[in-house]
């Protein structure tokens, strides 16, 4: 019943007796806090062997409690383990310290011993909150690069600002200081300070004397402080530096700033206690995960070597608090020492990302006289992970991964995220169907990982190590030996904290770091202490390695992923994840249903899944801004990117303007159009092949465990022409894991004719959850029961026309009396459109080529010129009182058009358009300038923006909002708005005056307040150029598309698809539509 391939234990124990890590657990050594003649070393920080002084080793995550009482009357940390403690054995160090910022020097940081004396006094200085990076508090600058380091290249010393990135502080230190009340029931206790994580590297003094050194941005570290301590008042400073030689490893594609930017906190135990817990079930429990047996390794530190006996008491609780088995370790020793307590178990309840099912392992530990004096708890879930050549399974079944890679950053804190924030992530995650993060490029803040637990979501837990552009310059890190103890330390204090979460099932190595004996070495570790949980490495480039368990590809494209499915990659019979792919940058997301088709088709053999690149866009506000309480300029959001702090002139390869802003979700954590898109492809069920004899439809369940019955309620509306005739709730049969049903809908409207039928359909949570509320649609479909009826020939009823044809102007008025007029140029141009007096268009209706987003960076796009004008004649006109004609032929880049114009005596305008294209095109329409309208409706694809390879997630329907609410807010200014198989649109003005546009044929439409020619840029460089939304100049018109067609997204920011070429304009043939107008005045 192994989860876990015995040839990787085997190379994993080859690699350990090689190199020797077995020591790696060791606790750290006694010695005497008065003894100062061994202090911090500012060399360290250039020196890669030494990644900390007197730092703890390495655990699982725990808060101790006075007594199991305590702990249990602690109800919401009990329960909710991502909370704040209320444990008189905790003290949170999270709030305001003091703090100095001093820049440093191209040689190095400034010289300031003096500021942590043994009577350090920072009075005068700063304030600052904890936990914060310091730039945001308006303390040097943000700095992002991708592939490049913010300093100079010279490893091991990362010393002097790099130019490119506009680094005018070099290697600046904060120091931070505060004060703390020791609780007088600590006197005897052991005292830990702990520390989640800061930038880069840091130094403890404690009331004056010398404590500790650490480095490793984004892994714990804790400092015994037992003899630092005095009754009452004590002062804790800290000296954190900008880089240190771990920056090297830290070289992520992200902002990269500084400080305490994770939890600080002091907690005391017993002198002697337990110190370590680890829960293995690797190879003891059954495939599904339903019985076996747990064994709880329990670890007693004895550091001091005092006489001592400690009984220590184990209890497994079930989710409802009910005890399922209890077993008990007498410790009598002098010395450190490690129980195995073996849980023999059955009819258990699996844990799985569908159904989260949590048990509760409480550690209770009494003196010799049988007082309780420490206790704590840990949740656990039973599930099981094995891999068999290239086949993946969870608790026996094949589960496909649809993630997503997160960054640690919020726009206010930069990488400090507060736990309300952790919490929006995670059930906004749930809500669109996510199942796996990849917690690129580092690990998380412990109680995120709880979050993951509780809620429901796989994890590939991945170290702190990325060292891209070394590798480039042919420095490979991984493969040097003085770098060996930094790898180490990042991956053993990942997994030794980590491996008790249910929720972890993958080790990830680091991210683009190579190959080498340095992974290799990790590669062991991870294999003899994770648990049993495949590893993941992410090399340069496409290319395997030795040292991971999967296949890792970035950036695929479609073709290539169908490849994948079909047989092994790069030599190795190994299943094959997508550790990044569909790059979300700006207005993206595209074609990531055509990915997902190959993916769940039940011919793929290897691919297990995927994660987007990336969650949020990394924006942050500007800090300058923050100190004065601003975060929105001109209506919109404050934020910053790369360009706003690299010189533009600089923007390359490793310093990349825009290239952080990759999110599917904006950095205020909004929905978004892409996310919309995500839930959908993610969505846990699909509805398909309706047959209308039998009005019934198949329901298929992409779950890997459970029955959609259990879950969901199924109900459908009926729309006719957009509106909702009918809905009702429908009995969903058992619809087991993997399988399908056929679902009969009895709706009892009769379909008219000349009218569109549409039935959506809906899957809604039958119950609520910790993310959603019941009813909530976790699935939708539709399917149209009948097509929508060619637009009839307009009959105006009154009103009269006229022509002066020499002037190319048609007056008239309407049967109410409406005066109406339009005038065309020499050229055929509609200039002038007025109704009742008042302007309905500003500029007439011209072919449009102009669109511009992230995704549109290939030489093939930089040969499709954009042009918002078209050369025109007048072909013919004429007519009579019964409505005039007016032919008009255009000639534009790649396309011909004609557009005939036909005005009625009761003011109405058809407009039928012919394109054909000539070539390559962003796309085929015509733009217009209407008058200020401002409230919109429309039957169409809604209510998220939406294109012809982003929506599976925009259905038909009747949808209301305004111009202005139908921008999609992306960091950076790109053609947005986009809206498929428009019906009819309602536009309504401010002075009364309406709108109405029916179409026929296939037409999409946009609206905006904003000229798009203030963001295109023809070179196709948009991604460099510092424009931001609050920059631009809104316009009282409205800039209107109507298209036949326009180029889909695809996936072309960073590698994948420019776009697939069924969502290619074509270049040949005819594309046509109608558009009628009719203006009207509201009453």
């Amino acid at each position: 019943m192994s989860q876990s391939n015995p040839n990787h234990r085997m190379v994993a124990a080859v690699l350990l007796a090689l190199f020797g890590w077995e020591t790696a657990v060791a606790t750290v050594p006694d010695r005497d806090p008065q003894d100062q003649s061994a202090g911090f070393d500012v060399s360290w920080i250039s020196n890669p062997e030494k990644v900390g002084d007197h730092k703890e080793a390495a655990h699982a995550t725990y808060i101790p409690y006075a007594s199991t009482e305590a702990m249990r009357q602690d109800t919401t940390f009990y329960s909710q383990p991502w909370t704040t403690p209320r444990s008189s054995r905790y003290l949170s160090l999270n709030g305001t310290w003091k703090f100095r910022y001093v820049a440093g020097t191209p040689q190095g940081p400034a010289d300031t011993d003096a500021l942590v004396a043994q009577s350090c006094n920072a009075e005068g200085w700063d304030e600052i909150r904890v936990p914060l990076s310091w730039e945001m508090a308006g303390y040097g600058g943000p700095v992002y690069t991708n592939v490049g380091y913010p300093f100079v290249y010279h490893p091991p010393l990362a010393q002097e600002g790099h130019a490119e990135a506009d680094v005018k502080d070099d290697n600046a230190t904060g120091f931070y200081s505060r004060t703390f009340t020791l609780p007088a029931d600590w006197r005897d206790q052991r005292v830990f300070l702990h520390f989640d994580g800061l930038y880069s590297a840091g130094v403890v003094w404690v009331n004056g004397r010398y404590v500790g050194y650490t480095q490793s941005a984004n892994t714990d570290a804790e400092f015994d402080l037992s003899g630092f301590l005095r009754e009452g008042e004590n002062q804790l400073s800290v000296r954190v530096y900008r880089w240190c030689d771990g920056s090297y490893i830290e070289g992520q594609d992200m902002w990269h700033l500084s400080g305490i930017h994770r939890d600080v906190y002091l907690y005391a135990t017993p002198r002697v206690a337990v110190r370590d817990h680890f829960v293995q079930t690797d190879g003891l429990l059954s495939a599904d995960a339903t019985s076996g047996a747990m064994v709880l390794q329990l670890t007693v530190d004895n550091r001091d070597g005092l006489k001592a006996k400690k009984t220590i008491e184990a209890v497994l609780r079930d989710a409802e608090g009910q005890e399922v088995q209890r077993r008990q370790w007498v410790y009598q020793s002098t010395t450190t020492a490690t129980e195995a307590l073996r849980f023999d178990l059955k009819d258990l309840h699996p844990w799985t990302a569908e159904s989260p099912y949590l048990y509760t392992i409480e550690v209770s530990q009494r003196n010799a006289k049988g007082r309780e004096e420490m206790a704590f708890s840990t949740k656990y879930g039973f599930r099981t992970i094995r891999t068999e050549g290239h086949h993946l399974t969870i608790n026996g079944r094949r589960v496909l991964f649809k993630g997503v890679n997160t960054q640690d950053t919020h726009p206010e804190y930069g990488r400090a995220i507060d736990v309300a924030t952790m919490l929006q992530d995670v059930r906004m995650m749930k809500q669109a169907n996510v199942n796996t993060v990849r917690t690129s490029h580092y690990p998380r803040q412990p109680k995120m990982y709880a979050m993951f637990d509780a809620f429901g979501l796989y994890v590939m837990d991945e170290a702190d190590v990325e060292c891209h552009y070394a590798g480039e310059r042919g420095g490979n890190l991984s493969d040097r030996k003085e770098w060996r103890t930094a790898y180490l330390d990042r991956t053993e204090r990942m997994v030794l904290r980590d491996r008790n979460h249910p929720s972890v099932v993958f080790w990830s190595l680091g991210n683009e770091s190579g190959d080498g004996r340095n992974l290799q070495a990790t590669y062991a570790f991870a294999t003899a202490h994770g648990d049993g949980r495949p590893v993941h490495s992410s090399p340069w480039g496409s290319q395997g390695t030795p040292c991971s368990d999967l296949n890792s590809r970035m950036y695929p494209t479609v073709a290539e992923a169908q490849d994948y499915a079909h047989k092994p990659a790069y030599g190795y019979d190994r299943p094959m994840i997508f550790s990044e792919y569909a790059h979300a940058m700006g207005q993206a997301v595209g074609n990531l249903q055509d990915y997902w088709d190959i993916i769940e088709h039940p011919d793929n053999d290897y691919i297990i899944g995927g994660c987007i690149w990336d969650w949020v866009d990394q924006s942050v506000y500007r800090p300058s801004d923050l100190l004065r309480g601003v975060r929105t300029k001109n209506g919109f959001h404050n934020w910053v990117a790369g360009y706003d702090y690299n010189p533009t002139e600089f923007v390359g390869d490793g310093f990349q303007g825009n290239f952080l802003n990759n999110g599917i979700i904006t950095p205020d954590r909004a929905w978004t159009a892409k996310l919309t898109e995500v839930k959908a492809v993610y969505a846990p069920a699909a509805f398909s092949d309706w047959d209308a004899a039998t009005r019934s439809f198949t329901l298929r369940n992409k779950l890997a465990f459970s029955d959609l019955s259990d879950l969901y309620d199924l109900s459908y509306q009926l729309l006719r022409d957009g509106y909702v005739v009918e809905q009702q709730t429908l009995p969903l049969p058992a619809v087991p894991a993997g399988e399908s049903a056929q679902i009969a809908v009895p709706y009892h409207s009769v379909l008219d004719a000349g009218a569109e039928y549409v039935l959506h359909l809906f899957l809604r949570l039958k119950a609520a959850t910790s993310w959603a509320d019941q009813g909530y649609p976790v699935a939708e479909g539709e399917m149209i029961l009948q097509p929508r009826a060619p637009l009839a020939a307009h009959e105006a009823h009154g009103g009269r026309i006229e022509a002066d044809a020499k002037r190319r102007l048609y007056t008239g008025t309407t049967q109410e009396g409406r005066p109406f007029s339009l005038q065309f140029d020499d050229s055929g141009k509609l200039v002038s459109w007025t109704f009742d007096g008042r302007a309905v268009m500003v500029k007439g209706p011209d072919f449009n080529s102009m669109r511009d987003i992230d995704n549109d960076r290939s030489q093939e796009l930089q040969q499709m010129p954009m042009v918002s004008e078209a050369e025109t004649r007048i072909v013919t006109q004429g007519g009579d009182e019964k409505g005039y004609t007016v032919t008009v032929e255009g000639r534009a880049a790649n396309c011909l058009y004609t557009s005939r114009y036909t005005l009625y005596p009761d003011g109405v305008v058809d407009l039928q358009v012919v394109f054909s294209p000539t070539g390559p095109t962003r796309r085929l329409g015509l733009g217009m300038e209407l008058a200020g309208f401002d409230q919109v409706a429309y039957y169409g694809r809604g209510p998220w923006s939406n294109y012809i390879d982003r929506m599976t997630g925009s259905y038909l329907g009747r949808y209301t909002t305004t111009v202005d609410e139908m921008i999609d807010e992306n960091v950076h200014p790109q053609t947005f708005g986009d809206h498929q198989d428009l019906r009819d649109l309602i536009l309504d003005h401010a002075n009364g005056l309406r709108l109405s546009v029916a179409t026929e044929g296939r037409v999409a439409f946009s609206l905006s307040h904003y000229d798009e020619r203030q963001w295109c840029d023809p070179a196709d460089q948009l991604w460099r150029d510092a424009t931001h939304w609050y920059d631009l100049v809104r316009s009282e018109t409205v800039f209107a598309h109507f298209d036949a067609f326009q180029r889909g997204l695809g996936n072309n920011s960073c590698g994948g698809d420019g776009c697939l070429d069924p969502y290619l304009c074509p270049t040949s043939g005819q594309l046509s539509y109608t558009l009628r107008f009719t203006p009207t005045v509201r009453q």
